[in-house]
């Protein structure tokens, strides 16, 4: 995918002649954090590839990042696979609680996944430029890791705070990319990208995560935990865990709910912030307001809006590259 004579004319170094043609324009490809948002990457990157719009430079931020990394490895089909294939249940049993550590989920069986899938390949190793956005624990630097182990790389792009554990890489504990980045655009153009086109995954995130406090009716009272049946067997202790994990309908969101709400909000002001300084040629902004943070099992709405998304941005897109070759 790297070569460039599979290319449309978007980028071309040559005519039918052979003679040297339109110069081409190094495009790079920044995509964002999300959460479950993030399968949209899917059907953003394979809009772009119909389109013959291959990026030269590929950047991510946790999801970002998982979504890049399979895509310049490709491993894109398997992972879309994977996104189909996932239900509730399914998501349930891959989240190995941790009930000690720094992470309410240890993450060991996603890392087996992705480690099988990926095995041992390389980020220099790769057929262009990947680069996976983290953040340093210690000294809250933004680490950009484009050599080493693939799948550890992405693995400490997307450790959500509080919610996965931490990722020892390189002599640092690395944390997710989008407490320093959540749309790396810096990085592609620090990478010599004329182009960036950048996906910002949380432009219709407002509401998605409001709590409605309602006051208790009559007859109502909180629970006393000091109260609960000391006899409530392990399945009632974990159903319990669980609920307090991820909430109900009743009473409120869980502590994921909290965590993850308030890491999206803090990094929704964080991307303005950034895309305000260091604009994007081109943003693309799926819209998917059916889909929540923890919705992966939703795969088949957030890629057809990724998809979507890509198409609308194609005239700006191919308007940039027109712009920047005549000023060649």
């Amino acid at each position: 995918m790297n070569d460039n004579d599979s290319r449309n004319d978007i980028n071309v170094r040559e005519d039918a002649t052979g003679a040297e043609s339109r110069p081409p324009v190094k495009i790079g490809l920044a995509l964002g954090a999300g959460a479950a948002k993030g399968w949209a990457h899917i059907g953003v990157i394979k809009r772009l590839e119909e389109a013959g719009i291959v990026p030269d430079v590929v950047a991510g931020t946790s999801i970002g990042a998982l979504c890049g990394g399979c895509y310049v490895a490709d491993k894109l089909e398997a992972l879309e696979a994977f996104a189909r294939g996932l239900t509730r249940r399914r998501i349930f049993g891959l989240m190995d609680f941790s009930w000690r550590g720094s992470g309410l989920i240890s993450g060991n069986k996603l890392a087996k996944m992705l480690t099988e899938e990926l095995d041992e390949t390389q980020i220099e190793d790769l057929p262009r430029p990947f680069i996976c956005i983290a953040t340093e624990l210690q000294t809250g630097h933004e680490i950009w890791l484009k050599k080493g182990h693939l799948a550890t790389a992405v693995r400490a792009s997307y450790a959500l705070p509080g919610v996965f554990k931490p990722v020892y890489a390189d002599h640092m504990w690395l944390l997710d990319g989008a407490v320093v980045n959540p749309i790396p655009v810096s990085v592609c153009r620090a990478m010599g990208a004329r182009i960036v086109i950048a996906v910002n995954l949380n432009t219709d995130t407002f509401g998605t995560c409001t709590v409605i406090q309602t006051p208790l009716k009559n007859g109502d009272s909180p629970q006393d935990g000091a109260e609960a049946d000391t006899a409530e067997t392990a399945e009632q202790a974990r159903s319990a865990f669980v609920h307090q994990l991820f909430g109900g309908p009743d009473d409120g969101p869980g502590i994921t709910t909290v965590l993850v709400a308030a890491f999206n909000i803090s990094q929704d002001r964080l991307a303005r912030s950034r895309l305000a300084g260091d604009p994007p040629d081109v943003l693309i902004s799926p819209r998917s307001p059916g889909v929540g943070l923890f919705d992966f099992d939703k795969a088949e709405e957030s890629i057809a809006s990724g998809w979507e998304a890509a198409d609308r941005a194609l005239p700006d897109i191919e308007h940039a590259v027109s712009v920047l070759r005549r000023h060649y």
